[in-house]
């Protein structure tokens, strides 16, 4: 800590300093939102898209997921995006139209995770 104080602070000693404290949060300003899907009241008979940005360790957490919602739900079908179509969805940086529309058109609900 002394190299970052000057000669004179060194000397005479630091009687005070300054810390200032910055906010960084702000009012979030959306549009509102009309054409929200409707509430799903149960996963059973339903496709449920499970979604990963191919970050480190997040699909050992969907595989996991899969299996509880798979052993809680027995007649939902569990559909992992970046095993059937890996070309199209699996992209963290890139969500083409057409992905979207695989994504929309092979599940009703769709859960997405990252990893690390």
């Amino acid at each position: 800590m002394l190299d970052r104080l000057s000669k004179r602070e060194q000397i005479v000693g630091v009687k005070s300093r300054k810390t200032h404290v910055y906010n960084p949060t702000s009012v979030i300003m959306t549009d509102k939102i009309s054409n929200l899907s409707p509430r799903i009241v149960s996963f059973e008979d339903k496709r449920i898209g499970l979604l990963w940005n191919s970050k480190p360790n997040g699909d050992f957490f969907l595989n996991r997921v899969a299996e509880l919602l798979s052993q809680k739900f027995q007649r939902a079908e569990i559909v992992k995006f970046w095993e059937r179509y890996p070309n199209e969805t699996a992209n963290p940086d890139i969500k083409t139209d057409e992905a979207i529309d695989i994504i929309t058109q092979n599940a009703d609900v769709v859960i997405s995770a990252a990893g690390d």
